[in-house]
């Protein structure tokens, strides 16, 4: 392996460890505790009453 190998796919010395991964982001409906309606991501407030996701 040349010390100029700069592929990620090819040099190991380039690839991420595991420890690095983004966490997965959470992208299904959610139901709002307030009103019980459903809002699509990425809203993290009720699309109807504003409360928020978290």
């Amino acid at each position: 392996m040349s010390p100029t190998t700069t592929d990620p796919r090819t040099d190991p010395r380039l690839r991420r460890s595991a420890r690095t991964r983004r966490p997965l982001i959470d992208r299904s409906a959610w139901t709002c505790p307030n009103c019980q309606r459903e809002t699509l991501p990425p809203r993290k407030r009720c699309a109807d009453c504003g409360t928020s996701r978290y």
